[in-house]
């Protein structure tokens, strides 16, 4: 659990790419760098999966020798880090940087802590597998993670859009939705921070 969560933590690269293209490109340019990354990631791994799908083989090679970074439930099924990519990348796409910045960063820590969490030290099931101790440590790791950003001028954040972002990402993260939340907390998260 710990391994595949501290992976995933290279999703950082994505939200501090876009805001480090921020210093030298306007808007919209400033998206180009991080989906340029985005497409080449989502390329190799759209290849991988077609191969694993097409070979029973290849597939069962890849979970044996990748165990501490999958799930089994993604042995048959498109796997939650190219959903976690594509989600980036429409992140990207659909809001402007002061929102998939930060919601970038949601899914990136807010997800792993509330699941360590939830899993180390959750008592109270709310849904499912997930605990209000979890639930509760997702949101204020997203507030945290997303605090810095408060003091750059040009993403126009204040601290009542990233306070009801992280709440967002926290509650996409406990709804069992039919898709798996690396998708769904970025894109509910960002929704959520646009309206208000």
């Amino acid at each position: 659990l710990v391994k595949r969560k501290l992976f995933r933590m290279v999703g950082l690269l994505f939200p501090l790419l876009y805001l480090a293209a921020g210093l030298v490109l306007r808007p919209p340019y400033d998206r180009v760098p991080p989906l340029l990354i985005l497409a080449l990631f989502i390329g190799t791994m759209a290849w991988l999966e077609s191969w694993r799908f097409r070979s029973p083989r290849v597939n069962r090679w890849l979970f044996e020798h990748f165990k501490g970074f999958t799930k089994e439930k993604e042995r048959e099924r498109v796997s939650t880090t190219t959903l976690f990519l594509i989600a980036a990348a429409l992140t990207i796409l659909l809001f402007p940087a002061g929102i998939a910045i930060p919601a970038l960063l949601f899914l990136t820590v807010g997800d792993p802590v509330a699941e360590i969490v939830g899993v180390t030290w959750g008592r109270l099931r709310l849904v499912g597998s997930k605990t209000l101790e979890g639930t509760l440590a997702g949101a204020l790791a997203c507030f945290i993670a997303g605090a810095p950003l408060l003091a750059i001028d040009r993403l126009d954040l204040g601290a009542p859009i990233l306070a009801i972002g992280a709440a967002a990402a926290a509650l996409t993260e406990l709804i069992p939705f039919p898709i798996d939340d690396n998708f769904t907390i970025p894109l509910g998260s960002g929704a959520a921070m646009l309206a208000a």
